[in-house]
């Protein structure tokens, strides 16, 4: 077995032990497979760092999701299994009360592939001692307090950051498997060190450079990338409640709740699916959406082509949206309007600028519903 399945073996065992003290290395609420295995390997080095009798905490990655979700996640399950890591393994978001191991005073909390928590875990923030992102800095980021860890940098996977930190802290961890699991993660990411994309970074390059030196035989990257690009769409099985649930993030300013789930294809394959909307609006209501935002992308040969749609039954807020969309920075997106009649109280757009992913999307979404909602 390999040693990061091993760990996690124990992690999960250290859970169930029902310990009253633990150090979590907590992943987005996306659970993309960035976020999973940053949230594997970093614990996995915290755990390799420790000393006999003198880390008291238990060290465990918490997927960020209900076990129920993690089979929507599907080139996270691909990739994991692949690994040695089966979902009997791993620790989900409902598994773990991080509220009463806070209360408890027995909660050091990591973040992963984020740097703000979401409204409805602002209380754990004081538990915080150490963050690893590289999502665009906000600019409401709280710090965190004297000792602690904090790296917000701008490369194109946050498994180039947690690579970059087992290199420095404990390179012999970097075993083919763990390896493996880092550089199949960036290589989706930056869809295969493309610059064209507008993802990746030297700092990337360099990074996968060095793991791909790791791995016994050394890895076609094309082959990489198609295999998780190809698993990542493998969505068909998918009813369009779980397809909208797949990667999603909430915008949630001024009062406002907006939905931003990102799909692997394109909007209008998922409003065909959605009977004219009905299940974009069963969806937003169960989930106290005022709007639904889908970003779609697809990949051939790697070239990245994206759209998206808004769905609001607001008439007036549902303008105000795609307004601030399509002027937002300038026009960034670089959107036209396609058009989605067959789908009440919706917009559709192609979007020009297919450099600009959730990353660029979702801080300008959250801006204007901050300044809207003043």
């Amino acid at each position: 077995m390999p040693p990061v399945a091993e760990f996690m073996n124990a992690a999960n065992k250290t859970l169930r032990a029902r310990t009253p003290a633990l150090h979590v290395v907590l992943g987005n609420e996306s659970c993309d497979l960035d976020s999973a295995v940053s949230a594997i390997v970093y614990a996995f080095l915290l755990h390799s760092l420790q000393v006999d009798g003198q880390e008291a905490l238990g060290v465990v990655p918490v997927l960020n999701v209900p076990v129920a979700d993690y089979p929507l996640k599907t080139e996270v399950t691909h990739w994991l299994q692949k690994h040695g890591i089966p979902q009997n393994s791993l620790l989900f978001r409902d598994e773990v009360n991080l509220t009463r191991l806070q209360e408890g005073g027995g909660l050091k909390l990591t973040l992963v592939d984020h740097h703000v928590l979401p409204p409805g875990d602002a209380h754990l923030q004081p538990s915080v001692v150490a963050i690893l992102d590289h999502h665009p800095l906000d600019p409401n980021a709280p710090t965190l307090g004297e000792g602690g860890l904090m790296v917000v940098e701008p490369v194109g996977s946050c498994c180039t950051l947690v690579a970059e930190q087992v290199m420095a802290r404990n390179p012999a961890l970097l075993d083919p498997v763990t390896a493996s699991l880092l550089y199949g993660t960036i290589i989706l990411d930056t869809v295969n060190l493309n610059p064209a994309a507008k993802r990746v970074t030297p700092k990337d390059v360099e990074v996968a450079t060095q793991l791909a030196r790791l791995m016994r035989p050394p890895p076609t990257s094309h082959e990489v990338f198609q295999e998780l690009t190809a698993a990542k769409a493998n969505v068909s099985h998918l009813t369009c409640d779980q397809l909208l649930r797949k990667d999603v993030k909430v915008a949630v300013e001024g009062g406002l709740c907006v939905g931003v789930a990102s799909v692997p294809l394109r909007v209008m394959e998922v409003l065909a699916r959605s009977e004219g909307g009905r299940y974009l609006a069963e969806h937003s209501a169960a989930r106290g959406y005022q709007a639904l935002l889908l970003l779609g992308i697809t990949i051939a040969q790697e070239t990245v082509t994206r759209d998206l749609a808004l769905y609001c039954p607001d008439e007036n807020f549902r303008s105000q949206v795609a307004k601030a969309l399509e002027e937002g920075e300038g026009g960034v997106l670089q959107l036209t309007r396609q058009a989605c009649e067959e789908v009440e109280s919706c917009v559709a757009f192609h979007q020009g600028n297919s450099g600009a992913s959730r990353k660029v999307v979702l801080p300008m979404l959250k801006a204007w519903l901050a300044v809207r909602g003043t």
